[in-house]
């Protein structure tokens, strides 16, 4: 005698539905405040990092009695990682083509926290440095070699690159590298800085 069981599967109830949509968005919206917090955090510490180095690069600049550069790398297409850096160099002089410098490394890269970079485009009418030309620098007696963006200090702490009369600012926020170029996000926002031209101190414009 064949014995035939049928087996009765009870889908999902309407009700049961929705309280699973329910669960779902609210766990992507607390997975998004939680990001946004993160990129907010990682930016405001970027921004406060870069602005201790500017400091740093014209009280430096004022002690050593030469001028000292700020050179901001941006992150290598196809590079190991995608982190911008900064770092402070010494040279005995400017050069008259900012195109390629050679200098002295006075301290080790400082890294960006994951994910924030530096952007492009005028901040309230000032230039910004990342539309400005890159240089080559080369330090290690040209062993080592980067592109980088210039913020030079003068033996009197003044900007002197990039050159002109008006102050400079930079956009820090957070985003990602697309082809070599930083795209901004919108969860993270962003901060700018003046940099002034005779006392070249770092002032918030947000």
């Amino acid at each position: 005698m064949n014995l035939h069981v049928a087996h009765h599967r009870r889908g999902f109830s309407l009700i049961e539905m929705l309280v699973v949509m329910v669960i779902v968005g609210a766990l992507m919206t607390l997975g998004l405040n939680i990001f946004g917090k993160s990129a907010n955090s990682a930016r405001r510490t970027g921004t406060d990092q870069f602005t201790a180095a500017v400091e740093q690069a014209r009280t430096a600049a004022i002690t050593r009695r030469k001028p000292v550069i700020l050179a901001v790398a941006p992150p290598i297409t196809g590079g190991p990682d995608q982190i911008t850096r900064y770092g402070l160099f010494e040279v005995d002089s400017l050069p008259e083509d900012p195109g390629s410098i050679k200098a002295r490394q006075v301290q080790r890269w400082n890294l960006m926290p994951d994910g924030v970079h530096f952007f492009g485009g005028k901040i309230e009418g000032l230039r910004n440095l990342l539309d400005e030309d890159p240089s080559q620098l080369s330090w290690k007696n040209g062993d080592s070699q980067a592109t980088v963006y210039v913020l030079a200090f003068n033996s009197r702490g003044g900007l002197a690159w990039p050159t002109g009369s008006d102050p400079v600012a930079v956009k820090i926020g957070t985003g990602t590298i697309q082809n070599g170029k930083a795209i901004e996000t919108s969860e993270g926002g962003h901060n700018s800085l003046r940099i002034g031209r005779v006392v070249a101190r770092p002032w918030r414009l947000d």
